[in-house]
């Protein structure tokens, strides 16, 4: 019976393993998907109806965190390239995707059509970056899984 509660216990910590390997990936695709939609929507909305920036951030805000924290960042008169910058840095994104999203504050300051090609291009990079991670993300974790699994029978088997 000790044995049995034993090797429940090691393959529950090799599935707590996996857990703790692949959820910072999903988080992160999490991430992208929300700050792409919501960049689509923000583009739209200032293609269609010129709404100001503050306004499109109030609205994001309440779709995404990200957003709020870009208006946090606003109103302790921070500029607009910092305070995208600082809302930025908290994301669990590549460096470089945490730039281009920084790169927003002052690209989104111009006119109409340079406002919405900023956020359009953003929002397609975020995109195509997720669907490349994502087509991959499967397998990784299929074999995460079998690794973490197998990890944990053989240390089973050899402490029993």
């Amino acid at each position: 019976m000790l044995r049995a509660v034993g090797t429940g216990l090691i393959l529950c910590g090799g599935l707590l393993a996996r857990q703790t390997l692949t959820e910072p990936v999903r988080r992160a695709q999490r991430t992208r998907l929300a700050l792409a939609a919501a960049l689509e929507a923000m583009e739209a909305e200032v293609r269609l109806l010129l709404t100001p920036m503050p306004t499109l951030l109030r609205r994001a805000a309440e779709k995404v965190a990200f957003f709020g924290d870009v208006l946090s960042a606003l109103s302790s008169a921070a500029g607009p390239r910092e305070a995208w910058r600082m809302a930025s840095d908290a994301l669990p994104l590549s460096s470089e995707e945490r730039e281009l999203l920084a790169a927003l504050g002052e690209r989104t300051g111009g006119d109409e059509e340079h406002a919405c090609a900023a956020l359009t291009l953003t929002a397609s990079r975020l995109r195509r970056r997720y669907d490349e991670i994502e087509s991959s993300r499967r397998q990784t974790e299929k074999l995460t899984t079998s690794l973490c699994v197998s990890a944990s029978l053989l240390l089973a088997i050899l402490l029993l």
